[in-house]
């Protein structure tokens, strides 16, 4: 029995075994070593492929090239037709941010800066700037609150989703990506002391700010429900190396809530909710599944995500996307290394489906031949029933 992506995609997350492992990356950092590699290879010129529509290019951004994950042979892959979904405003930073740009949607402040291996520009986060409630309050009555913001250019119609399905079939199959990280957007647009301290002394702010980002999610979760979506996708950090960045108490106050709105949203339409997250997080993943979240990505284990573990205590209610080591193992260890560490992963989390095999993250460095020894181990060792010593 040989699946399409999307009843391969569907049954994995439904916690079935489908026929063969599907396929999640995140894929190639294009400022990175990594992607300079691939661009001049042989698998570029291979597998080239570019998916435009006739529909009108200047509202909606079509699939366009799709080369790297033909490359990769993926499966499921966060984008859509929408573009972006709120009027994405980007002003010059204050005076004290020399060259810097602001959003004033959440006071994010970022400097574009060339890598150093490279030598390509790569737009790095600097500070946040939302450091008081007056500051806040002053830059959504002069530019509008996030949900003011809202790109209401965008057809979110059954033909524009169906359209888009069609033609990307025979390749993959998409997952649309909500537009703001309430996380992160709090925490970099506000610097983790100051939530902290208002977390303490004037919670009320952080749950007005929380509020407005996830307003504008729900109302982008109705519009991608009428249009047929299936799987939401949202990136939003949580965790550092060895610890969350809030403790379980701030979790569950002042983010879970805002999170179950999102979840419970997009089950009320049928949707499944995936959500990456970089660090570590198992001891907020079971009040998340509480929630309602059906996938975690990224699955970190340079952070100590126990994979096995996640998957013995929550694998009969959550699907685990990712947790193949792409910050130690694949820069730094040798081919075999790379397939003991795909073969560590499917042992641990695709035994009864539910595992969606992939790197932990995007894929900045890494020698070319330990990029090609992945993507071969994962090809090796997909097929249902396992079979892995």
């Amino acid at each position: 029995m040989t699946l399409s992506k999307r009843e391969r995609v569907i049954r994995t997350l439904e916690l079935e075994e489908p026929d063969i492992i599907p396929i999640h990356n995140l894929g190639l950092e294009k400022t990175g070593i990594s992607y300079q590699y691939f661009r001049k290879s042989e698998e570029y010129t291979k597998y080239k492929t570019y998916i435009k529509n006739d529909f009108s290019r200047f509202k909606y951004q079509w699939a366009g090239s799709i080369t790297e994950l033909r490359f990769w042979n993926v499966d499921l892959h966060g984008m859509d037709p929408w573009g972006v979904k709120f009027n994405f405003i980007i002003i010059e930073a204050p005076p004290e941010y020399p060259k810097g740009s602001m959003f004033p949607l959440d006071g994010r402040i970022f400097k574009a800066t060339k890598q150093i291996d490279t030598g390509l520009s790569y737009i790095w986060y600097e500070d946040g700037y939302f450091k008081t409630p007056e500051i806040v309050h002053e830059y959504w009555d002069k530019y509008g609150k996030p949900i003011d913001q809202i790109n209401d250019n965008l057809n979110y119609s059954p033909q524009i989703w169906d359209s888009y399905i069609k033609s990307l079939e025979s390749y993959l199959y998409p997952m649309a990506i909500l537009p703001v990280p309430i996380s992160e957007s709090l925490f970099e647009g506000m610097t983790i002391p100051r939530v902290g301290y208002y977390m303490r002394k004037n919670p009320k702010i952080i749950h007005e700010v929380l509020n407005e980002y996830t307003k504008l999610n729900l109302e982008v979760i109705k519009r991608l429900a009428e249009a047929g979506v299936d799987i939401v996708f949202n990136l939003d950090d949580l965790g550092f190396k060895g610890r969350s960045i809030f403790s379980i108490e701030q979790f569950k106050e002042f983010l879970l809530p805002y999170y179950t709105q999102m979840y419970q949203a997009a089950k009320k339409n049928s949707m499944f909710f995936i959500q990456h997250s970089c660090g570590y997080i198992d001891k907020l993943l079971p009040h998340m599944v509480k929630a309602g979240l059906n996938g975690i990505q990224a699955l970190e284990p340079a952070a100590g995500v126990d994979l096995p573990h996640l998957k013995e205590s929550l694998g009969d209610r959550l699907s685990f996307l990712g947790g193949i080591d792409s910050s130690n193992i694949l820069n730094f260890g040798t081919p075999k290394d790379i397939e003991e560490e795909v073969k560590r992963c499917i042992k641990a989390a695709a035994r009864g489906g539910g595992y969606f095999a992939g790197p932990s993250h995007n894929i900045l460095n890494a020698p070319w031949e330990n990029i090609l020894a992945l993507r071969a181990a994962i090809e090796k060792y997909r097929m249902y029933p396992l079979n892995i010593n």
